[in-house]
């Protein structure tokens, strides 16, 4: 199946899933109000961050070594999910003492949030993995068919948990939606892989225990560290400006500049319909002109996005929140271009990650991130929320440069070979 079927396939369950992350956040909005929904905008890429470092980065070293293998051995991979367990439950443990670090407004909130924070950390293990089986596997539809489960669940789930429970239950509904889209996944592995498997040989718990920190487990979790350290340093880069908005600002301002930032937010599903079929595909060819398809497919589909939010603001916001504040219109342009940018070097990370090159992308963002928490700090402290929208583009279009110069170097060695 080629890459752009793929993308496509990835492209459909990417809109449908943004639009019910649209309509999610809408039921909460709608619900909660704006300082609270600002909380709630706070807490969810504390929740994301946390949930990709400690579960969802093992299921793309899951992907890369499932796609390089001749013959399919599906039994070797279960003790992984255990381990995953593992560390999801370390993760929660953890949740509790973040408030210490981030400080500020997050002093305030109460700890039944954390943990609810924590709980989406163990609940997400089992989508992760099944998620990285199906893409190892090259089975993209099936790979899709996972966030459709996932985010209609979590849609359905929200509006009562929220109503009755208010943010926690906000919380609660994505926890119960991984769980509910990680047993559809691993149906849908069983499906793809039929009279293959042996039903004793996966829940074999004597196999697993003795393999839990086998040499092949050690070698994926090792090849999975630079990758859990990048995508959650990318999801952090990407909310660090709402995290320390809500911090010095409040619940109110995290809210405004919620609304815009999520919006703008819209133009990453179309590159990830892009990067997550790239990765397995230039692992196994190791040929860069995937990528150059890749970047124009991601301008293709997101050129109208990127020109909609430049020249009419105003019509998302209020469609969406029915607010248009000023600086909320104006945070929209600049992260609008931000996210651009951002969209570009997400498809260059996965073009490093199949290559082999996993460190060298983690070591982007993370200067990326920590040149974006200076430069927000700074900025939201003198401009508002406007600030952090700066702050984010200048570090985009950093992060994007020195993407390009890594890929071209790395190209160059491939000549030279």
């Amino acid at each position: 199946m080629s890459l752009g079927r793929d993308s496509i396939y990835i492209l459909i369950s990417n809109i449908y899933s943004k639009g019910m992350a649209y309509l999610f956040y809408l039921i909460t909005a709608f619900l909660l109000g704006t300082e609270a929904f600002g909380i709630l905008k706070g807490l969810m890429p504390i929740a994301d961050t946390l949930t990709i470092f400690f579960s969802s980065g093992i299921p793309p070293a899951i992907a890369k070594f499932l796609a390089e293998e001749k013959e399919v051995n599906i039994y070797k991979y279960i003790p992984i999910l255990f381990l995953m367990i593992l560390l999801s439950v370390v993760g929660f443990a953890l949740t509790p003492f973040i408030k210490y670090i981030l400080g500020g407004h997050y002093l305030s909130l109460d700890n039944s949030l954390y943990l609810a924070v924590g709980f989406c950390i163990i609940a997400s293990t089992i989508i992760a993995f099944s998620r990285g089986i199906l893409q190892g596997l090259l089975k993209i539809k099936y790979l899709s068919l996972t966030w459709i489960v996932e985010y209609t669940a979590k849609v359905i789930l929200v509006f009562i948990l929220t109503l009755y429970l208010g943010i926690f239950g906000s919380l609660l509904s994505i926890s119960l939606a991984y769980l509910i889209g990680g047993i559809f996944g691993m149906y849908l592995i069983y499906k793809a892989l039929g009279r293959e498997l042996d039903f004793k040989r996966l829940v074999d718990l004597k196999y697993t225990i003795k393999n839990l920190f086998s040499k092949f487990n050690l070698e994926v979790l090792k090849y999975s560290i630079p990758i859990a350290l990048t995508s959650s340093s990318y999801r952090l880069f990407g909310d660090v400006d709402n995290i320390i908005i809500m911090s010095i600002m409040g619940g109110f301002w995290s809210g405004i500049y919620g609304y815009s930032s999520l919006i703008s937010r819209g133009i990453f599903m179309f590159a990830s319909a892009v990067s997550i079929p790239l990765l397995p595909r230039i692992s196994k060819t190791k040929d860069l002109n995937l990528l150059k398809k890749g970047i124009v497919y991601n301008t293709i589909f997101s050129s109208i996005f990127v020109v909609g939010c430049l020249f009419f603001p105003e019509i998302p916001l209020i469609a969406f929140f029915k607010i248009a504040h000023p600086d909320g219109v104006l945070c929209l342009r600049i992260l609008a271009i931000s996210s651009l940018f951002m969209s570009y070097y997400t498809l260059i990370s996965s073009a490093l990650q199949g290559l082999g090159y996993a460190k060298i992308s983690f070591y982007i963002i993370l200067f990326g991130l920590m040149l974006n928490i200076i430069l927000n700090l700074i900025l939201v402290n003198a401009y508002g929320i406007v600030g952090g929208s700066l702050a984010t583009l200048i570090t985009s279009i950093i992060i994007f440069i020195i993407g390009v110069f890594a890929i071209l170097r790395i190209k160059k060695s491939y000549l030279i070979r």
